[in-house]
């Protein structure tokens, strides 16, 4: 099958050096990201680095196919081109859409409304889901409703981060509706059931490899959690992902300065951020643009551990234990479907002795049930993609 597959991309578009009609032109290189404007434009291209994850996840889903990855910004950039869209028609058979918490008051779909009403081809959406569950139906944005509309209106799959949005989406009269969870949960099944075989282990209350992930910037969570597990003459390990854009996390300096080293993953240059004061370990701040480098730094921790879903899903991807704090419905919702254990944001915040409390929510883990849970929804999402024709 011809499949375009559009949305959020892998890491590998950053080769992308243009785009033609349906030709897409491939650098044999990543561009360098050394200075402060490189590694901010980096993080800006992609939003979130997590995101990567999801793109990847995406993509390795469609292996066995003629698989085309068309940039959304180049069919948006292109939309009133019938000479392209004629030709996107003629050349594809199916398009896949990866896609994220997409269903949220904050974004309005206009643009993917637009495209998909032009798209003469079934279109499959992978990967949606919501960001908060209150007042979802009356908050929704009219771009938003439009696209759903459209999508409605034609043959269209609808694969789910888990059961809320798929219960909104049937609401909303879409046909075809399976919650499968991220596609990124399926990348690597057999080192996430390492990770997972790995996890049940109070032993790893006392780990001090760890990698940490939050909001950083913003609330200083992160800081009490690296206190709390880490012994005085450990250095912290925490993974950025879009902090230096979405939660005033500074690097300081000029653009020109340099900031980042590629080798490592680590930011070099100075920071400025709320909270930043508190520290009482030492710590480094890290920052990948490649997911297997990302996997690699991961696969020398011991624990992963925070309130980033796929800063932990990265470190299950090189088979490194992982453990969430969710922190919102978006968390909740995909953690819910997919059975991983996790502990409550309000819960873990308000623990005075949180090394014992890991320990002891660490032996409480049932493992063959977790992992049992886990190969039955990567069953449920290939069965998914096989109803499709994938």
């Amino acid at each position: 099958m011809r499949i375009l597959l559009t949305g959020i991309p892998s890491y590998l578009q950053r080769t992308i050096a243009d785009v033609s009609g349906t030709t897409v032109i491939h650098r044999p290189y990543f561009d360098e990201t050394r200075t402060r404007k490189d590694l901010i434009s980096q993080v800006r291209k992609i939003a979130n680095t997590g995101n990567y994850l999801i793109g990847e996840g995406a993509a390795a889903s469609l292996r066995g196919h003629d698989v085309t990855y068309l940039p959304f910004w180049h069919l948006a950039n292109n939309r009133d081109s019938n000479e392209l869209y004629e030709r996107v028609n003629r050349e594809f058979d199916l398009c896949v859409f990866a896609s994220a918490n997409l269903l949220r008051p904050g974004y309005s779909a206009d643009l993917e409304a637009e495209i998909f009403a032009k798209l003469k081809m079934p279109v499959v959406v992978m990967g949606i889901g919501i960001q908060r569950k209150e007042g979802l139906k009356e908050q929704l944005p009219a771009g938003t409703l439009k696209f759903l509309e459209v999508l409605r209106n034609k043959e269209s799959f609808f694969l789910t981060r888990g059961y809320f949005t798929a219960e909104f989406l049937r609401e909303q009269g879409m046909k075809f509706v399976k919650p499968t969870g991220c596609p990124s949960l399926y990348f690597s099944p057999n080192d996430m059931k390492r990770s997972l075989t790995a996890l049940a282990n109070p032993a790893l209350a006392e780990a001090q490899k760890i990698a940490f992930g939050g909001y950083l910037g913003s609330v200083a969570d992160t800081i009490v959690d690296a206190h709390a597990l880490l012994k005085p003459d450990s250095v912290a390990s925490y993974v950025v992902q879009d902090e230096v854009v979405a939660y005033n996390l500074s690097l300081t300096g000029d653009d020109s300065d340099i900031v980042y080293d590629q080798s490592s993953g680590r930011i070099t240059g100075g920071t400025e951020y709320k909270h930043s004061e508190k520290w009482q370990r030492k710590y480094e701040l890290l920052v990948f643009f490649d997911t297997n480098q990302w996997r690699g730094a991961m696969s020398s921790r011991d624990l992963c551990f925070g309130r980033r879903f796929h800063g932990c899903i990265i470190g299950m991807q090189a088979g490194t234990p992982a453990l969430m704090v969710a922190v919102d419905d978006r968390m909740r919702e995909m953690l819910e479907f997919i059975g991983f254990p996790y502990i409550e944001a309000a819960t873990w915040n308000r623990e005075a002795d949180k090394r014992a409390y890991l320990t002891n929510f660490l032996a409480q883990i049932d493992t063959q049930a977790v992992i049992d849970r886990y190969s039955a929804c990567e069953a449920n999402f290939r069965n998914a993609l096989g109803q499709i024709g994938l």
